[in-house]
């Protein structure tokens, strides 16, 4: 029954009734004349209609692996296609028709069909989003919602992007960021596993042939490379269970709170993860007051933008003082998660009537903020890397050779 629904063809159709007024919307039917038959039972007439979408050659188009996922990039081009679409005077219905068609993203396109065929049948651009949450976030929903409400959808959609496409810089730089380490630390490992199945076992091979009592770092390799070896399924269990232990500890309140607060505590990479979450907020809080969005909810929006719940919860915390009639700089100070750059530039936009201006700035310096200290971490990382790998590879190299060094000994004994 599933399988047959998802064959059938919607339909977008326009009908009359018996009064004469008109009707539109879509309707899901075999084919035109079950079309009409369904449409007759309610007393409508149809007068003109076409087929919207194949649902089974929507769902071929996800693939293999499940649907496509819409990347930021995609969202930024699409947002400045409709600003500029729906500023020449397109309607929002032709706007995502003709965007959708030029999408290069199937799930992407198959969403935007689904808006469009939402918004004919009464819903707003806004709430006909909200359905996709995987594809539009809370905070674009919102920008399309201010933008709706006053009448400045193309401008709102430009401010959509703008903050899309600082998000998508932001990620690059958290990327680049970690790559450096996460290759060294990998390819660290990887030569100690081959050391440990391929040269260890040779070397215990000749220490079992003198019979020779070996150092406590040799017998702690040794081992090592008979877990690697012959009791793998240990070491894997070991590491599953840490992994999901983990994860099932991070999916509570209290385990999220815990692990992001231990993370803002990391030296070197805590206080650039706190520049990053506060960036994500300062970032999405510009452009969604730019966007027309009251304060409160400009702020609850920015509050699920950043991925760290103690920030997170200051935000929330912000938000509700200046429901109470406290000053936005003076909340935002009381929570001690936010730095002095973020409140004292705040403060100054309060009083000069420019916080959109003031709000602008703090996030360029932020941008380049985070870019500089990117990059002298990276620095910092390098001789620390140097040492952690050289510190592993001494270990190997003393556990392996210090028995050689005594087998001139056992040797005279025997």
């Amino acid at each position: 029954m599933m399988q047959r629904w998802m064959e059938m063809p919607t339909y977008q159709y326009k009908a009359r009734d018996q009064k004469g007024e008109a009707h539109s919307g879509v309707f899901i039917a075999d084919n035109v004349a079950d079309l009409r038959h369904s449409l007759r039972s309610k007393d409508l007439m149809v007068t003109q209609y076409g087929i919207v979408a194949d649902r089974a050659s929507r769902t071929k188009s996800q693939g293999l692996f499940g649907p496509k996922k819409v990347k930021l990039y995609d969202l930024v081009v699409m947002s400045r296609q409709m600003a500029s679409l729906v500023r020449a005077g397109v309607t929002v219905v032709e706007s995502l028709d003709v965007v959708a068609d030029q999408s290069d993203n199937p799930t992407l396109a198959e969403s935007l069909q689904q808006v469009r065929l939402d918004i004919l049948s009464g819903d707003s651009m806004a709430q006909a989003m909200g359905k996709h949450p995987k594809v539009f976030s809370e905070l674009y929903v919102a920008l399309v919602e201010a933008g709706e409400t006053g009448g400045m959808l193309e401008d709102t959609l430009e401010v959509a992007a703008d903050q899309l496409d600082k998000q998508a810089t932001l990620r690059e730089q958290v990327k680049s960021a970690l790559l450096y380490p996460i290759i060294v630390i990998v390819a660290a490992v990887g030569v100690v596993i081959f050391m440990l199945i391929f040269i260890v076992p040779v070397f215990q091979k000749v220490y079992d042939q003198f019979n020779a009592t070996l150092p406590t770092i040799t017998r702690l390799l040794i081992t090592m490379s008979d877990l690697v070896l012959h009791r793998w399924y240990y070491v894997a269990a070991g590491a599953a269970a840490v992994y999901f232990g983990l994860r099932a500890y991070n999916s509570t309140d209290e385990g999220r709170h815990t692990l992001d607060k231990f993370k803002l505590g990391i030296p070197m990479i805590g206080p650039l993860l706190r520049k990053i979450a506060v960036a994500q907020v300062t970032q999405t809080f510009a452009g969604t007051t730019k966007g027309g969005i009251p304060i409160i909810s400009a702020l609850q929006v920015s509050a699920g933008t950043t991925n760290n719940v103690i920030i997170r919860d200051a935000v929330w915390r912000v938000s509700d003082s200046i429901r109470e009639g406290s000053p936005l700089s003076a909340s935002l100070e009381e929570t001690g998660e936010f730095p002095p750059m973020v409140t004292r530039m705040v403060a100054s936009g309060e009083k000069s009537g420019n916080l959109d201006e003031m709000l602008a700035e703090l996030t360029h310096f932020y941008e380049r903020d985070i870019e500089h200290s990117v990059d002298r971490l990276t620095r910092m990382m390098e001789p620390v890397l140097i040492c952690i790998v050289g510190g592993i590879v001494l270990f190997v190299l003393l556990a392996l050779y210090m028995p050689v060094f005594n087998l001139s000994q056992v040797i005279r004994k025997n």
